[in-house]
């Protein structure tokens, strides 16, 4: 079976059988692949067997617990738990191993293997929720915990346009730095109805995080949904134990490295990726202004409290950016 997915101008050809192809379509429209047309001409072919391969003996760029990116000249190779991706050029095989498919070490591996593509093409993943306020946009950056989704979904309950909660691309048009959304359904912790009653009826489980609620934004919030923004601010969200959450200035040396961390930044010096990877953040700080934000419970007590915060916060320069081109 063949079926070809678009996302933004990007299209990708996916071959293979059942019960992967299925799996694979799940995420792949989790993250706003969609079915086009199947004439397209794709700038990546994915297939995927239903097999086992074991690692090639090549260089280790990226090494964790469950994670491992080999490369050499001619292509990379990716394993998750037990599946593995090769890619050469812009031909990938996918080995998942009977029934792992159902595994979250398939979801996350495709995930990654999509972002590594897209790294490729100069579009760079960042853990950020994305909002646009009156044409404004922000970027709250952060890793898992760090309450983005809270927060983010608070705002959108106030009527805030938003691109997602947790899966931003950033990438360089003209001079500017466009971040654009890589998912649009928020995963929520359950705990979360305590505020946001609504939620409740969502009974699904996020794919990337089955302990985590998957929201429906475009039922619970229809016509709120930006694909892209022109960021003009950046917040960095922590979670402390104060009365009264604050918004703490921070220099752009340590907003570079804060979005460098929150980045899919592999350490190879020799790889040209790796440079406009650097070149986008250094270019997003320069942009947007940046600040930690210190959130304490106030600000899920006090609704409107995070967005005077915020609205006092946008650079006054900042102009309507709904429509910016990709």
């Amino acid at each position: 079976m063949k079926t070809i997915y678009s996302f933004e101008r990007f299209v990708l050809l996916l071959e293979g059988g059942l019960p992967a192809l299925q799996q694979a379509d799940r995420v792949l429209r989790y993250h706003r692949f969609r079915p086009g047309q199947q004439n397209a001409t794709p700038d990546w072919t994915l297939r995927l067997f239903s097999a086992t391969r074991d690692d090639p003996a090549w260089p280790v760029v990226f090494e964790t617990a469950s994670c491992r990116l080999l490369a050499e000249a001619s292509g990379w190779w990716l394993r998750y738990g037990p599946v593995a991706f090769e890619a050469r050029g812009a031909t990938l095989q996918g080995y998942v191993p009977p029934g792992t498919e159902k595994l979250p070490a398939f979801t996350f591996g495709l995930v990654l293997v999509l972002s590594l593509l897209l790294r490729e093409k100069g579009w760079f993943g960042l853990h950020a929720a994305g909002l646009v306020w009156r044409g404004k946009g922000v970027l709250l950056v952060g890793r898992s915990d760090s309450g983005k989704s809270t927060l983010t979904y608070s705002l959108v309950r106030r009527g805030w346009s938003y691109l997602t909660d947790d899966a931003v691309l950033v990438h360089r048009s003209g001079e500017d730095i466009v971040a654009v959304s890589f998912r649009e359904d928020f995963g929520l912790d359950p705990e979360s109805v305590r505020y946001f009653p609504e939620v409740a009826v969502c009974p699904d489980r996020q794919p990337t995080d089955p302990a985590k609620l998957r929201v429906r934004m475009d039922r619970l919030h229809p016509g709120r949904f930006q694909p892209r923004c022109r960021p003009v601010l950046l917040i960095f969200p922590e979670l402390a134990d104060i009365p009264e959450s604050r918004l703490v200035p921070l220099r752009r040396s340590e907003a570079f490295g804060r979005l460098v961390q929150a980045s899919l930044l592999l350490g190879r010096a020799d790889d040209p990726a790796e440079r406009r990877l650097l070149d986008v953040m250094g270019r997003l700080v320069c942009q947007a202004p940046a600040y930690l934000l210190e959130a304490g419970p106030d600000l899920l007590d006090r609704p409107g409290r995070l967005e005077q915060m915020l609205a006092a916060a946008f650079p006054e320069s900042s102009v309507s950016v709904h429509q910016t081109s990709a």
